[in-house]
């Protein structure tokens, strides 16, 4: 049903969405003007009793020193010192381009040590650096976490992901991040999803709105711009703003092999085909027994190990794909085989071997 739902869903949004309200910014990416990544490390106080046990955790209880000796309070018998309610994090943020000095952003914090929960702690003040070692901006304030831990007496339970938390807005930029996208009076576009297509399209959009020698594509992934000497911000808005119906996407599975998900998207056909599906069990089993000497023999009683070997091979399910089946055809199809999401996964390589089906499996 999973698989039925996903593929119906491909079907349904593949040729309409991708062709509705599209502009060539939702294709894009302008040059020299990328989002930036930062993080830091730091210290989520204020937990109850979930945080770091410090014994097992020398980082925290050192980071915990660190902070208290730059205070001017030192400690001289460390081994007292066992909190339970400190936990080691990191901290991680995406700030967008051209983000200045003052504004605020959001972040993510991951507990790092062998903390339960993160739910209803505090972050102390974290620098955040970027991938030169520089500081760019200072973390702080309380955490948002949507799971929760609970144990006692060895039994425990969890919701979603308690040791995540967020700190919405609670990233001030120390200093802007410098972004150059207009060198030379020139601004490259960088394709979101490269393909001779793609660019040929976007260069024919451009030129056909704004004249042509505005754009030439000169790469699957670039399309580079010309607005006679200057890129103003009038310029790109009303270039990033133009509408553009991209060409459909290519034929292709998505297989988590994890999760056992599979979604196809609209150009996915199949046919024809026979698929045969069944299943073999083998099991294996030790049954103890004793042995037991004759009548004035000296031996002596020993145990038996007997093992007995099962096999069971399950009925094939054998189901035909017609030539060009839809996708709605190939989920119900495949669906109709009654197999496992791991034996489904099986069998689109198997099709996909065979020539049987069209587009690329792509498994992650």
């Amino acid at each position: 049903m999973a698989l039925l739902i996903a593929a119906v869903i491909g079907l349904l949004c593949g040729p309409v969405c991708a062709a509705e309200r599209t502009t060539i910014g939702q294709l894009v990416t302008v040059a020299g003007a990328p989002s930036n990544q930062l993080y830091g490390y730091g210290l989520v106080v204020g937990l109850s009793g979930t945080g770091d046990q410090t014994t097992q955790v020398p980082y925290t209880q050192q980071t915990i020193l660190n902070m208290l000796r730059n205070m001017g309070i030192t400690l001289t018998n460390v081994n007292v010192m066992q909190p339970n309610d400190v936990a080691s994090v990191m901290v991680t943020a995406e700030v967008p381009a051209f983000t200045a000095a003052g504004q605020h952003v959001d972040a993510i914090v991951s507990a790092v040590g062998n903390a339960a929960s993160l739910a209803g702690g505090v972050l102390l003040p974290t620098p955040l650096r970027g991938g030169n070692s520089q500081v760019y901006a200072q973390a702080q304030g309380p955490l948002l976490v949507s799971g929760f831990a609970v144990s006692s007496n060895g039994s425990s339970t969890s919701t979603n992901v308690p040791t995540v938390g967020s700190l919405p807005g609670g990233v001030i930029m120390s200093v802007g991040i410098p972004a150059s996208f207009a060198e030379g009076g020139a601004t490259r576009l960088l394709v979101n999803t490269p393909g001779y297509q793609m660019a040929q399209q976007i260069e024919d959009t451009i030129n056909h709105f704004l004249g042509y020698g505005t754009a030439a594509a000169i790469s699957p992934g670039e399309v580079d711009l010309n607005n006679g000497g200057s890129a103003s911000v009038k310029f790109l808005a009303d270039l990033l703003s133009l509408p553009i119906t991209p060409a459909d996407e290519a034929p292709t599975i998505a297989v988590d092999a994890q999760s056992g998900t599979i979604v196809m998207n609209a150009g996915v056909e199949l046919g024809p085909a026979v698929v045969s599906h069944g299943n073999l069990t083998v099991s294996i089993q030790q049954q103890n027994a004793v042995s037991q000497p004759g009548p004035f023999s000296n031996g002596t009683t020993v145990g038996v190990q007997n093992t007995v070997v099962q096999a069971r091979q399950g009925r094939a399910e054998v189901v035909y794909l017609p030539k060009r089946a839809t996708l709605a055809q190939v989920a119900q199809a495949l669906n109709a085989v009654g197999a496992t999401p791991a034996d489904l996964i099986a069998i689109i390589q198997a099709l996909k071997l065979a020539g049987a089906i069209t587009g690329t499996v792509k498994v992650f």
